[in-house]
């Protein structure tokens, strides 16, 4: 029987038969894996080559579909990530070129010098070493060694390494340059080292490291205008250099040259509009000087000149987002969203507006996503560890700050957000752990010793905190919560002169903040002048136009002296400038209950509902207001509603059980609520209260008295407290007590059903 080739399954002539093993040979019916990987290994190049990465890592990748073994593909991948800023994928590549080709001396550098970036000094000091085993006279190996040992300390031991590398290779430019700044480490041998970058530059004039270490030189010695000089030519040998364009914006701002500094970092932005820092650097110059109006203006220009730059928008965004002009913010976020949402900046942007109008589940949601597409983005850890925060999850908020820290040790936002849920918690302990570390990290940054006086006023020390917020000014001036803290020592102190003092400074440094602005104005009322507290928000709300959350202070401020209508027009103007405000909404809510129209107000809080129907606040708020009308259902139904979203929603769990209670219904759900709220808010009154309402009707008369017994200490006038204690007292045979708290409840409530069944209570007692 003939056999036919499983690609010819008919006769064919001789001439056919040709023909069709060419077309075999051709279409791949049985392609040589060797030559079809290869291929695309160089087609990757290519795309290297003309800077197209996106492509290149396709190609890497289809060259290892043919062959997951690929130690040249799986490297060529490495340097793509890394060139992307993926430092974790690049990790793993550099890893499993290693394992496959270990005599790759090239793969086993870029794998040490990424190992001493992420401070994993050991494992780098190994790479060294496997080099230097296959090759003693390595010279990179070396230099290697000598960065490693300069990151400990050890600079005898870096000054041997380096001096080896120059041994083998005295004309390596990069070598010079690592020399000369060990040696301007060391005042005996700083003069040495402007000859050795000089010797750097000698042998490669485009070599931008040499060019910038010898401005730093150069500057330090006081030679601004040649230090000037050396940063322009760094930035001519590698105009995409951004390190070399930051400096020389900085040594202009040294010169007080502002217009010079700007101009260089948006010629930056303009220059490089597809690289994410380029157009970062402007828009920090602008959010850190103050510029918002200025910057957006430009911002405008550059987005219309490169309307297809995400980088850009982004930058644009961040700077209206500042400005509090969110309609704008959202127009540019809906179009970065529709070309890339889960690209990490656009999903950054997008959910930070989601949160700003009341969606959190939805942001959080959409952090997961993008997290679980970029799971080496510490930024998007961040966001999701805030996210997770505002919805109540904080052990998910704990876990993504974590790990936010575990790929950035030194990210301020990742410690700000574990120090906040430590403040959350009034966790002074951890608190102040986290202050440690970060002063420990960075010396020069504010936040570590705020932190650690936030930890210490908790706990009293205010003289420690004092030093500590005093120490955040001296090293950060330009920081305005330094100012914010030390102002509520003042406050304790009942310093209010200095305490405003310092809360002004805070404004001058932030214009936009409404926490200190809300401790300023609360100075005034303290004082009994209510007129000078909002004549003082509506004079910060000329230069804060469209601050939402300065319009809500003002609500709550008129509110306080009785002005319900002007209470109401503010709590508007802040719902219109940002239609998401739950503070404005709940200040609005206030105005429309003391002029009477709960109605209204519960009308409010059905809508917000059916716009956010994740917001468990929202229920609980929409079933006080039922409950207050009298409609127990719905009221219990809005509670229910709450808890599904959030189990751990005290004041949902709190009314709720106490509903429970009032209305003969299952005791011990109502127990268990009761427990889980006052579990959330342990030094609440209103929990105590409730709980030991609950014991009272599980015949538990000793856990209920000595929870109403606290209770009254905080809040001795009121009178559901006084009642159920005199209840509680007549049934463990105290009838003195019992009728002392009973006629306490009834004087204090009088005409209400409190009264009343206070009243009746006293009668039954005799």
């Amino acid at each position: 029987m003939k056999m036919f080739s499983p690609c010819t399954a008919f006769r064919v002539t001789a001439t056919a038969l040709v023909a069709s093993l060419a077309l075999v040979s051709a279409s791949g019916c049985s392609r040589d894996p060797n030559k079809q990987k290869q291929k695309y290994l160089e087609s990757g190049k290519r795309y290297v080559a003309e800077d197209k990465l996106k492509e290149a890592a396709i190609q890497f990748s289809n060259a290892l579909k043919v062959d997951r073994n690929f130690a040249d593909a799986h490297y060529e991948l490495a340097k793509v990530y890394l060139k992307q800023g993926s430092a974790m994928p690049g990790y793993a590549e550099l890893m499993r070129t290693v394992d496959l080709a270990p005599n790759n001396v090239k793969a086993r550098l870029d794998l040490g010098n990424l190992l001493l970036a992420g401070n994993a000094l050991d494992r780098a000091t190994a790479q060294a070493n496997a080099i230097l085993a296959l090759n003693n006279n390595d010279a990179d190996a070396y230099a290697l060694l000598s960065a490693i040992a300069a990151r400990k300390g050890d600079r005898a031991e870096a000054l041997t390494q380096i001096q080896k590398a120059l041994s083998i290779d005295p004309n390596r430019s990069n070598f010079h340059t690592s020399l000369a700044v060990l040696q301007a480490g060391d005042p005996a041998t700083a003069p040495q080292a402007e000859g050795e970058v000089q010797k750097a530059i000698a042998l490669d004039g485009k070599n931008v490291n040499s060019r910038i270490v010898m401005a730093s030189i150069l500057q330090s010695k006081g030679d601004v205008n040649g230090a000037l000089e050396q940063m322009q030519a760094a930035v001519a040998a590698d105009p995409k250099n951004l390190l070399a364009r930051s400096g020389l914006a900085d040594l202009y701002l040294r010169q007080n040259n502002a217009a010079k500094a700007e101009e260089t970092l948006r010629k930056t932005a303009d220059d490089m509009p597809d690289d994410i820092a380029g157009a970062e650097m402007l828009s920090a110059y602008y959010l850190r000087t103050n510029q918002l109006d200025h910057g957006a203006s430009v911002y405008a220009e550059l987005a219309s000149a490169h309307p297809k730059s995400t980088p850009i928008k982004v930058g644009y965004t961040r700077l209206l987002l500042a400005k509090k002009d969110l309609p704008k913010a959202r127009e540019i976020v809906k179009q970065l969203v529709d070309a890339d949402a889960m690209q990490p900046d656009v999903a950054v942007l997008n959910g930070s507006l989601m949160m700003n109008d009341g969606k959190t589940n939805d942001a959080f949601e959409m952090f997961q996503k993008a997290a679980k597409a970029t799971p080496d983005n510490a930024q998007l850890k961040i966001w999701l560890g805030r996210a997770a925060r505002a919805k109540g999850d904080i052990p998910a908020a704990q876990q993504a700050f974590r790990d936010a820290t575990r790929l950035n040790p030194r990210s301020p936002e990742a410690q700000e957000g574990l120090a906040q849920i430590s403040i959350d918690r009034r966790d002074s302990t951890t608190l102040a752990q986290v202050g440690e570390a970060t002063i420990a990290a960075d010396p020069k940054s504010a936040n570590g010793y705020i932190w650690r006086g936030m930890a210490e006023a908790s706990q009293k020390s205010y003289d420690k905190a004092e030093a500590d917020f005093k120490q955040a000014i001296k090293v950060a001036p330009q920081n305005p919560n330094s100012y914010l803290e030390l102002a509520q020592i003042r406050l304790i102190q009942r310093n209010n002169t200095e305490a405003r003092s310092l809360l002004e400074q805070s404004l001058t440094l932030n214009p936009n903040s409404a926490a200190a602005l809300r401790l300023l104005a609360s100075t005034y009322l303290a004082d009994k002048q209510p007129a000078k507290a909002i004549a003082r928000i509506q004079e910060q709300l000329t230069k804060s136009p469209q601050n939402a959350d300065m319009y809500t202070l003002l609500s709550d401020v008129q509110s306080s002296t009785g002005d319900n209508a002007g209470s109401m027009a503010s709590a508007e103007k802040a719902m219109q400038i940002n239609p998401g405000n739950f503070a404005a909404v709940i200040s609005y809510t206030h105005a429309l209950v003391a002029s009477g129209d709960t109605s209204k107000a519960m009308a409010k809080w059905q809508q917000w509902t059916g716009s956010h129907p994740n917001d468990s606040g929202a229920f609980t708020i929409l079933g006080s207001l039922q409950e207050a009308q009298g409609d127990q259902s719905a009221a219990m139904a809005s509670y229910k509603k709450a808890l599904q979203i959030q189990p751990e929603q005290a004041v949902a769990a709190n009314n709720l059980a106490y509903l429970m209670i009032e209305t003969g219904q299952n005791m011990d759900v109502a127990l268990s609520l009761a427990q889980t709220a006052r579990r959330n808010l342990p030094n609440s009154s209103s929990t105590a209260d409730t709980l030991a309402w609950a014991y009272y009707h599980k015949g538990n008369y000793s856990s209920a008295r000595d929870l109403l017994e606290d209770a009254l200490k905080a809040e001795p006038n009121n009178a559901s407290i006084h009642y159920h204690l005199g209840l509680t007292y007549s049934k463990l045979s105290n009838n003195s007590d019992a009728a002392l708290h009973l006629k306490k409840a009834a004087a204090l409530a009088p005409n209400t059903q409190t009264a009343k069944d206070a009243e009746k209570a006293l009668g039954q007692l005799g």
